[in-house]
């Protein structure tokens, strides 16, 4: 997650990244345990119903989880107070008894003797955006358009997280649907499918609708989905266009693309109320979602400085689907869906991933004005860093990161300190394995290496690893400079050589 704002002869495993790696659709022959419908209906204008189908029923009690934290969220973000009328069905079409179970977001579905065959609930779509007020947390339903955030209407049924999932999302007569989970231009309305792998896809994809969305392909490489609702003049032929560079650049980073295709959600929002929070955009495994006030819009007359803003915005969460999502350090897998987890390495994250965008864009200018490009992101990063709080330059990182998996947007001095921090360590990191392998390799070696060690162990790195891992791909040895950036910043100079 970040703001939009202006602030600013070693290789161990070849790199090969798969279109779809870890994460993903279901594999062929992979039964599917669950179909998930959601259904939008002008009749009920302020809701969306989900029901949740057993593909083999069940003996009750079964257990029903609401999602109050979010991967990348950074926040405890209660999703289960905008839940109703939870009911159950069994295989004799007779409703099973629900409970609530105590002070939790789960619901006790179904009594011994019970087989449950489906779990339904409707979600308070328009009470959750007033209550919830960042944007980038909340699903919304605006005149003639609805966007649907998985993870915030989507509840789990406790024991099958790891089965492969069908959705089907239908909406009113006319409406065009848009999935993320299987991108296509609308050409009609009617239910749209797309299928899932797991619990953390599903809930990590969108549903979008209404006769009020745009949604264009952008021709390129790896099939980029524009999909926008707008409510302010806006050109979206440029918003398209940068994302599409972006894209392509970060691809180019990496060496490949992990997903078979990739969509920018973007939302160009009125604000409902002065205490709403617009512009922080938020990463997916296949996309990303943007929201941002509708005065933000790029137009004819918007800057070269302003393009550049939305550009990097773009490219620093498509960096994401790769940090973290498919390279993560301990904590972020397999996410704990009810409780915002604590991390150690939120300065990895957010930090390697920023820094990415940096040398993703700057490696396609010329060499000079790249070279310039770099540094005027990493002095605009130093600063953030030289004028941090006392409290602040005494904590190590992962005590910084600690604080930040709860507090990093909320008080968002955290969150940039620990951007900051994470993307210069990643430049010294650079620097030091470019020198030391007279050229020959970057960190872009490294970190494509860490990104298919990931795939191949299915598991987290421990921070210790990481120099090794580094190694294995460079050649050089950067533990010293993990070390030292990791303690507080009174325990080393404030500046930079």
């Amino acid at each position: 997650m970040a703001l939009l704002r202006k602030i600013g002869p070693h290789v161990a495993l070849p790199v090969v990244l798969f279109v779809v790696a870890y994460f993903g659709f279901p594999r062929l022959g992979q039964d599917i345990g669950l179909l998930y419908r959601v259904r939008y209906d002008l009749a009920r204008p302020s809701f969306v119903h989900v029901s949740i189908t057993l593909s083999k029923p069940d003996d009750g009690p079964l257990t029903l989880i609401v999602p109050r934290s979010v991967p990348g969220g950074y926040a405890q973000r209660p999703y289960d107070p905008f839940i109703r009328n939870v009911q159950g069905l069994s295989t004799s079409d007779t409703f099973v008894e629900v409970r609530a179970e105590g002070m939790g977001p789960r619901w006790s579905v179904g009594a011994a003797g019970d087989r449950v065959r489906s779990i339904e609930y409707d979600v308070d779509v328009a009470w959750m955006e007033r209550e919830i007020l960042a944007a980038s947390d909340s699903s919304k339903i605006r005149d003639g358009y609805v966007g649907l955030l998985g993870y915030s209407i989507l509840a789990i049924v406790e024991g099958r997280e790891n089965q492969a999932i069908e959705l089907e999302a239908s909406g009113p007569a006319g409406w065009p649907i848009f999935l993320t989970l299987a991108p296509q231009v609308p050409v009609a309305s009617g239910a749209m499918r797309g299928h899932a792998a797991d619990f953390y896809a599903l809930a990590d994809s969108q549903i979008l609708m209404g006769p009020k969305m745009q949604v264009r392909r952008v021709d390129g490489g790896v099939p980029l989905f524009l999909s926008a609702y707008v409510e302010s003049d806006a050109d979206l032929g440029q918003e398209a266009a940068l994302a599409r560079e972006a894209l392509d650049k970060v691809i180019t980073y990496f060496g490949g693309a992990p997903f078979a295709n990739y969509t920018v959600a973007l939302e160009l929002l009125k604000p409902i109320s002065e205490r709403h929070e617009y512009n922080f955009s938020m990463e997916h495994l296949n996309s990303g979602t943007f929201y941002l006030s509708a005065d933000r819009a790029l137009t004819a007359k918007s800057s070269e400085a302003e393009r550049e803003t939305h550009r990097f915005n773009y490219a620093h969460h498509m960096a994401h689907s790769w940090i973290p999502k498919r390279a993560y350090g301990e904590g972020y897998l397999p996410f704990q869906w009810e409780m915002a987890p604590v991390s150690d390495t939120i300065w990895f994250n957010e930090g390697f991933g920023r820094y990415v965008a940096i040398e993703a864009l700057a490696d396609a200018m010329p060499k000079a004005e790249g070279a310039r490009y770099r540094k005027e992101k990493l002095v605009r990063l130093q600063g953030i860093v030289d004028s941090a709080p006392e409290f602040m330059r005494r904590m190590s990182l992962a005590e910084l990161s600690r604080e930040g998996s709860f507090l990093y947007s909320e008080d968002f001095r955290t969150g940039m300190n620990l951007f900051s921090r994470g993307a210069l360590m990643a430049a010294e990191m650079d620097d030091a394995i470019r020198t030391q392998s007279g050229g020959e390799k970057s960190l872009r070696d490294a970190l494509r290496h860490l990104v298919e060690w990931s795939v191949l162990n299915h598991r987290a790195f421990r921070v210790e690893e990481l120099p090794e891992i580094f190694r294995e791909a460079t050649g050089v040895d950067v533990k010293a400079i993990l070390d030292r950036d990791l303690q507080p910043l009174e325990a080393r100079p404030a500046t930079r050589p």
